[in-house]
This record gives C-alpha cells, structure tokens and sequence, in this order.
C-alpha cells in the first residue's frame, strides 16, 4: 500500500497534467462562448457542445501517462502492479473530483438559464433530468473511459513497441469499415439509429465493463512491457 500511496504522490505532483491544463482548456472554450454568445441577439439556447474538450484531453492524458511516469516509476524500484493500481487509484480520484466540478457548473447553467445568455456548454440536454449526483456518475464513467482506453493503448505500445500501433489502428479501420458495409448493406442504420434516440443512456452504462476491460488489458500488458 505504501508504494501504491508513492505512486499517487508522484502523479499527484505534476499538477499542470492532471489539473491546469484541462481545465485551462474548459475556462477558455468557456470564455470564448460565452463572448460569443453575449454579443449574439439572439432568442434561441446556444448548444456548444465544447465540453467534449475535457474529454479528448482525459484520452490523451492516459496515453501520455505512461511515457511520462512509468521509466522513472520502475527506477524507483516501484513494482509494475504497485504503479498499475497507484495510476488507476489517482485517475479516479482526479476523475471523480472533475466530473463533480462539471456537475456543478451543469447545475449552475441551468439555474442561470445559461448564464444569462442561454449558453449550454456544462448542461448537456439530455440530461436535464438527472440529479447532481446522476450527471456526476454520468460524467465519472465517461471520463474513466476515455482516460482508461488511452491508457490500455499506452500500454499495448509499452508491450510490442511502434508496430502494434499500425496493427491496431488497422485492425479497427478493418472492422469499421466491415460494420459500415454490412449496416449500408442490409440498411441497419436506421434501427440503430432510432436505438440509440430511445435507449441511449444504455450506451453509458456499457462504458463501466468497456472500463474494466481496458483495466485487465492494461494490466497485464505492463506487467510485461519493458522499460
């Protein structure tokens, strides 16, 4: 427990990684819409969708992770499971204290009709019916997702080097492009569309197994990935 605690600390301590830099990333995408918006006139609600920001930075973060911290980590004699589980202990609790901080300013825009400009930039629509402590779960699962899944394929590149890169990314080309042409072909897009508009906080929750998939795949691959 005392090197997963040392591992916490070492992360902990890059504070422009883990906070200033996501969230400088969010203030400005804020400040920019809502200078935008208040010299708008207009009467219809401004929908960003710039939130997304803070979860494309998570997915980077987890792939930088590893480069970053895991040399220096196993020169300290830290054990590659210590610094597996003390990684994943701070992305959950840097995660979590992230989406609480959206869930708030959620509420907050929609308290203040958005800000007074009808600016939705916190507030997704489709979850206006959630409690703070709903969009907060909500919130955690997706960035949990994005930063796991940057940090399973930070693995995988950890384990096999460069060429596992091509061969991954080949391989999801290969069946995108075979899911596409099957959907087009038997005219399935549809169906899955009209899913996806009645059923899509499903999708949500097929996120938390999607998570520990990319946990016990991390795992293993940095249990034997070289320095």
């Amino acid at each position: 427990m005392n090197r997963v605690n040392q591992v916490v600390k070492l992360h902990l301590r890059n504070k422009m990684t883990w906070f200033a830099i996501p969230w400088f990333i969010v203030g400005a995408n804020f400040l920019i819409n809502l200078i935008t918006a208040t010299s708008l006139e207009i009467d219809e609600s401004i929908n960003t969708g710039a939130i997304i920001s803070i979860f494309i930075y998570t997915l980077v973060a987890g792939t930088v992770t590893i480069k970053e911290t895991f040399p220096f980590a196993l020169g300290l004699s830290i054990r590659r499971k210590d610094y597996f589980f003390g990684t994943a202990v701070t992305a959950i609790i840097v995660n979590a204290c992230s989406a609480l901080v959206l869930a708030i300013l959620s509420m907050i825009e929609e308290a203040t009709h958005g800000w007074g400009v009808r600016l939705h930039l916190f507030n997704v629509q489709f979850l206006n019916d959630l409690s703070l402590i709903g969009t907060w779960g909500i919130y955690l699962i997706v960035l949990l997702h994005m930063y796991f899944l940057g940090f399973a394929i930070s693995s995988l590149h950890r384990r096999f080097g460069g060429a596992s890169m091509y061969i991954f990314f080949a391989s999801l080309l290969l069946i995108g492009t075979v899911v596409s042409y099957t959907f087009t072909h038997f005219g399935l897009w549809g169906g899955l569309l009209d899913w996806i508009i009645h059923q899509y906080m499903d999708l949500f929750w097929w996120m938390v197994p999607l998570v520990v998939v990319y946990l016990v795949a991390a795992y293993g691959l940095l249990r034997r990935a070289t320095v």
